[in-house]
């Protein structure tokens, strides 16, 4: 964590630590999981007496706002409600503009789903305070994550089948349709490799996959599409041509049956349709 961030974070904790609706905090993100580095942004939980519950958001933008020399803005995420509020702030302080991620959970709403995605593999060590045991005792027994799964047939056969759309929209020069396909192909290629090749137990894709191995990492940073169809009919051929390389590998380690047939036809139609382009 940056040190002018991090003097933001002792300021903040020594605040919020006073207050006696807040039984407890800890980390959370990149640095609960011991992956944060000198970019790292601030992921604070609080956990908060339910009778003070919605009162504490108005509470920490007056915190931010006294330790800091603006609050540029706050962002609220879509699935806050009774039981958790996560609110994102930009900050601004001698001159330079910060995150920090604020998390608040209600005590009385503990076992909620998305209250338990917030301690899932909680250990003492990101505790930063904890009045009473009550966050210790989230760490004694806490959820536990796991690894990425999915179908891989029903993979394959979503591959293929938006791959099959790909030709109408490179010969319509229909960029809009043509960057639905790149994005739908990209989440269903790295879906595959994270159901192959995931090895840690939190966070989403994007997190999970700076952790699969690097060459198959590079088998994704094509699924882009641009103003140039010829480069896009380029790249889809080679991406398509790199899921069906890691697809048969997969498909091998897990002693599954393979049939190319279908990826071999649609790639086949796809060349053949868009050779001029």
């Amino acid at each position: 964590m940056d040190q002018a961030l991090k003097n933001i974070f002792d300021k903040f904790i020594e605040k919020t630590k006073s207050m006696d609706e807040v039984l407890g905090a800890w980390n959370f993100g990149s640095e609960m999981h011991g992956k944060a580095d000198e970019y790292s942004d601030v992921d604070v939980v609080l956990l908060v007496d339910g009778t003070a519950f919605h009162q504490m958001e108005h509470t920490v933008d007056n915190v931010l706002s006294e330790i800091c020399d603006d609050v540029l803005l706050r962002w609220e995420e879509e699935f806050n409600g009774e039981a958790i509020i996560n609110n994102g702030y930009i900050l601004k302080n001698n001159g330079m503009l910060f995150q920090f991620d604020v998390f608040l959970i209600n005590n009385d709403m503990i076992d909620d789903f998305m209250c338990r995605i917030h301690y899932t593999d909680l250990t003492e060590k990101d505790i930063i305070f904890d009045k009473m045991g009550d966050v210790k005792r989230l760490a004694d027994d806490p959820p536990k994550g796991g690894l990425w799964s999915d179908d891989i047939d029903r993979l394959q056969r979503t591959y293929w089948y938006h791959l099959n759309m790909a030709a109408k929209y490179l010969l319509r020069n229909d960029f809009f349709k043509l960057e639905g396909i790149f994005r739908t192909l990209y989440d269903t290629h790295a879906s595959l490799l994270l159901s192959a090749y995931d090895s840690i137990t939190w966070g989403g894709a994007a997190s999970k996959l700076k952790y699969i191995p690097a060459e198959k990492q590079g088998h994704l940073k094509k699924y882009y599409c641009t103003e140039d169809f010829g480069l896009d009919r380029d790249n889809l051929i080679l991406s398509a041509e790199l899921f069906e390389k890691d697809l048969s590998e997969i498909l091998a380690e897990k002693n599954m049956l393979h049939k190319p047939e279908t990826g071999i036809a649609v790639k086949k139609q796809l060349i053949d349709l868009t050779s001029n382009l």
